[in-house]
């Protein structure tokens, strides 16, 4: 978009912009750019009778192109302004602010508000009604019927909008949930259902399967929904060992999946392998991708305990990478194996171990002592199973 392109106003856009609220409520939200431009827009709105150029707005309200664009699309977003195209010309639809009691009824623009001049201020914007006041009054759906006659029609209950605050919350109490800061997290839960298109409880659901320790977690929600936009591997590109390792990877949560590992040698979680487990998950690692470093670590330092610094060092290239999957990521320590090997038989004859864990191997031959071969023969035993039922 640029300054020489023009816009017309759409045909028949009858807004009445004279309102309290667009001060009150949405100013503090939009800021000066935003709230210019609302008001130029208002105020020289021709219906649609003729073409302008945005050159004539960013003369009038003294501002840049790049501000223009960003004030506009603020406008779009809290639902002031529609724009369109149609090959080299804009369209611009008004629309009228909502008054202060919907406005705040709203819990996004709401706590939006509140962002910005305080949970006091807020309160006294809203109307105050008598207490114990009883509503009285009826839904559409409640006085007109299909004909669009007026017949009072009893219902037993109102719709309500696709994203219910109130209720989310409720589920949450109920399963113990939290919010790491309700402030930024409400806000982002919106953006998320209104990106993926989700109804309330179904953002709900997801918020309950990524939370970490009880408490919601963003970045592994938004993980989760862009892991299924991922392609699969196709068919031959895991080896049977890979597929093994990642259907292990995903059916369990990262500290169960810690836990079967250490048992294999005789060790138990300490503190600082669930703290890392914790931190992973706060930098938006799902637990499939977790339980694939800390595996890879163990067989890397070929030790009973996870090294924190090498696992760290995984997690980094993985974020950078943006790795959600299990696949993705098993595929990745097989490119980190291969350069090891490459290095090493450029350096010295000796062999490279592989970086994959030995119960994997359908042809795995243990030369351990009598102990140890009980104690691996159960997870291989398993592994082979679920080879042959595949």
């Amino acid at each position: 978009m640029r300054p020489i392109d023009t816009f017309s106003f759409v045909k028949g856009n009858l807004v009445d912009g004279a309102s309290q609220a667009l001060m009150a409520c949405y100013y503090p939200i939009i800021g000066q750019n935003a709230f210019s431009v609302y008001h130029y827009l208002i105020t020289f709105k021709d219906d649609g009778t003729k073409k302008h150029k945005f050159s004539e707005i960013l003369n009038h309200t003294l501002m840049g192109m790049a501000a223009f664009e960003t004030a506009l699309a603020t406008l779009t977003a809290m639902e002031l302004v529609a724009f369109y195209q149609q090959r080299d010309v804009y369209f611009i639809k008004l629309k009228a602010p909502l008054s202060s009691d919907d406005f705040l009824n709203v819990p996004l623009y709401r706590q939006l508000l509140t962002q910005k001049i305080g949970e006091v201020a807020v309160k006294e914007l809203a109307a105050v009604l008598p207490e114990n006041a009883q509503n009285l009054s009826k839904n559409f759906s409640d006085v007109f019927d299909d004909q669009g006659q007026v017949a009072l029609i009893q219902k037993t209950s109102s719709s309500k909008g696709a994203f219910d605050l109130d209720a989310f919350k409720n589920l949450m109490k109920r399963d113990g949930l939290s919010f790491a800061q309700e402030e930024t997290d409400v806000i982002g839960l919106y953006r998320i259902a209104e990106k993926y298109k989700m109804t309330w409880h179904d953002t709900y659901l997801l918020a309950k399967e990524t939370a970490v320790n009880l408490t919601i977690s963003l970045p592994r929600m938004k993980a989760k929904k862009e892991q299924a936009k991922m392609d699969s591997p196709k068919a031959g590109q895991l080896t049977s060992q890979e597929a093994v390792i990642v259907k292990e990877a995903q059916r369990d949560r990262a500290d169960v999946f810690l836990a079967k590992i250490k048992k294999t040698r005789k060790a138990s979680i300490v503190a600082d392998e669930r703290q890392l487990l914790l931190e992973l998950a706060k930098m938006g690692f799902l637990d499939e991708v977790i339980n694939v470093i800390v595996l890879y670590t163990i067989m890397k330092t070929n030790s009973a305990n996870v090294n924190k610094k090498y696992a760290m060092k995984i997690a980094n290239d993985f974020a950078f990478q943006e790795i959600n999957k299990a696949e993705t990521a098993v595929l990745k320590m097989r490119e980190f194996s291969n350069k090891s090997v490459k290095s090493t038989q450029a350096g010295s004859p000796k062999q490279a171990k592989p970086n994959v864990p030995e119960w994997s191997n359908q042809d795995y031959q243990n030369q351990t002592s009598d102990e140890d071969q009980k104690r691996l023969e159960e997870a291989r035993r398993k592994a082979l199973e679920r080879l042959r039922k595949d």
